[in-house]
């Protein structure tokens, strides 16, 4: 077959499929509407599908599934004179047929589709006639009903029957409530009352049966036709079939139940807020977080954070309600009453027209347990064992991120204070370990004790501790921080075996710029060594050649 087959193609195209036996023709418009098929295809009336009463298109056979498929098939006989797919029907779903389209204008002034079972041999024992799984009907959107004062049907039209299927004859005569969803009898007739008191034209949305039993959504308007006689005033009922729209509004009021009822059940706190910051949606558990009976605003929230919380929050806030940004932080919450302390993890998203209300979606988690376990893990990754000091990595990140700060502010400097025990060694062996475990204890609370505020002391191993001091304001002054650490750790030590004698070779030295963290701590060592040289119990600042005592 050629890319676009001449119309002798085609023709012989369509002789070949007219001529099978189950094959059921239709003809078309080039807007796709079912016409009726011109006598000069030759077609067998009892293979042809007829052309209904009401303007449709083929899609109105086919089930939804299918429709862009055909739809496709359509476009590439516009492109190329024909197309071709497989389909189902709406009138024998579990079969499939081949749907051909052919451009035939030039001979027979239409565009013909032939439908062709794709396993013909499987119809002969269940379909006598195969125009019987192709039929093309659409229900009336419109249709008029006119009722008397009662509400009984006087007449109606034709579409009536096609809309809802019930004949004149079987609709004349009764009380239109006869045909009503029995939910929807109470306000029909409520509505019918308030009609004939206004005597002017009423809207209302009632559940129509159909003659097959289904229901089908119908929006009516009834006006009230005056007369001269009141006796004979009437009611014409203009009726339009609203089905689809209700099962689309069904449909959504569904979801939207199952979203609630998600939002009730999920182990979170729900906040929806509007962009001005009110509470659009809370669920139940995110007022049992908070310990409120119910959230009725942010300030319910704000209210069970301490100071700091409430201005992350805030700020969080702004930058997902004004920048459209999503945001994850930890809070510390302080419920209401008990004072009890815990931590939530609070996620944000932001919101838009395409969610219906434009504002944040807040999601809160009760994380105070995997908090608090997390910052015990990190303390045993951080923390000595022994003496409760940083541990060398945590000591070394330490300095690390002081030496940045010192490389930013440009003034403030940076000094290491290296601290070695003398004669440790012999405390171990006369009082043994216990003993020299004590020393150590003490010697990080005596260190401790010289802190100043930022500053970081840790056991760099055995009986070596450093300590980090930012924010120093010259040389002299790491050196005088380092005869304090002599003096302190000077005092005798008095330990269950008695007192013990502990004394320090010290050495400092501060960073010059650019200076790289294991590079001051060498040069902190080597100064801590020299001390040990100059007669142990010193102070060497790092660059100077005198011990100070």
């Amino acid at each position: 077959m050629t890319e676009s087959p001449e119309p002798e193609d085609r023709a012989a195209v369509l002789a070949e499929l007219t001529r099978r036996p189950r094959s059921v023709l239709t003809a078309l418009a080039p807007d796709g509407v079912v016409l009726p098929v011109p006598d000069s295809l030759g077609v067998p009336a009892e293979r042809v599908l007829a052309a209904p009463a009401e303007r449709a298109t083929l899609l109105d056979a086919i089930v939804p599934a299918d429709r862009l498929a055909v739809a496709e098939a359509w476009e590439r006989t516009a492109r190329r004179g024909m197309g071709m797919t497989t389909v189902h029907t709406v009138e024998d779903p579990d079969q499939q047929l081949t749907l051909t389209f052919l451009d035939v204008r030039d001979d027979h002034g239409v565009l013909v589709g032939v439908f062709d079972p794709v396993d013909p041999g499987a119809l002969d024992h269940e379909v006598e006639r195969p125009a019987e799984v192709v039929t093309v009907s659409r229900r009336p959107r419109t249709a008029t009903v006119r009722k008397n004062l009662t509400a009984v049907a006087t007449g109606c039209d034709a579409r009536t029957t096609g809309m809802l299927g019930w004949t004149e004859d079987e609709l004349v005569g009764r009380r239109t409530t006869e045909f009503l969803h029995p939910d929807d009898v109470d306000r029909a007739v409520a509505g019918w009352m308030e009609l004939l008191a206004s005597r002017d034209t009423q809207r209302i949305r009632l559940r129509h049966r159909r003659s097959d039993g289904s229901w089908a959504w119908l929006e009516l308007e009834n006006r009230y036709v005056a007369a001269d006689d009141s006796a004979d005033a009437s009611v014409l009922t203009e009726m339009t079939d609203i089905s689809d729209e209700m099962a689309a509004q069904e449909a959504l009021h569904r979801s939207e139940r199952l979203l609630r009822r998600l939002a009730e059940s999920v182990p979170l706190g729900v906040l929806q807020l509007t962009t001005a910051g009110g509470v659009v949606f809370a669920n139940a558990r995110l007022a049992g977080l908070l310990g409120v009976p119910e959230v009725t605003g942010l300030a319910d929230l704000e209210g069970a954070l301490p100071e700091p919380s409430r201005a992350v929050l805030a700020a969080a806030l702004r930058s997902t309600l004004e920048d459209r940004e999503a945001g994850e932080l930890e809070l510390a919450l302080r419920l209401p009453g008990s004072g009890a302390d815990r931590v939530v993890a609070v996620t944000l998203a932001p919101l838009s027209d395409e969610e219906g209300t434009p504002g944040a979606l807040l999601c809160l988690a009760d994380v105070t347990e995997s908090s608090r376990m997390r910052g015990e893990l990190t303390e045993r990754a951080t923390r000595d064992a022994l003496t409760g000091c940083h541990n060398r990595a945590a000591t070394l990140a330490a300095l690390a991120t002081a030496l940045e700060g010192t490389a930013v502010e440009g003034t403030a400097l940076t000094a290491v204070v290296f601290v070695d025990l003398d004669d440790f060694k012999p405390v171990n062996d006369r009082y043994g370990h216990a003993a020299g475990d004590a020393v150590l204890r003490l010697t990080a609370e005596r260190l401790a004790g010289v802190l100043r505020r930022g500053d970081v002391v840790g056991r760099m191993g055995g009986d070596e501790f450093l300590l980090v001091a930012p924010g120093l304001e010259s040389a002299a002054a790491a050196a005088a921080l380092g005869r304090r650490v002599r003096e302190e750790l000077a005092r005798p030590a008095v330990l269950a075996h008695g007192p013990v004698s502990v004394r320090a070779s010290i050495g400092v030295a501060v960073a010059e710029r650019g200076t790289a963290p294991e590079a001051l701590v060498h040069r902190a060592d080597e100064a801590m060594y020299a001390a040990k040289r100059a007669g142990r119990g010193g102070v060497v600042l790092a660059g100077t050649a005198d011990a100070t005592r």
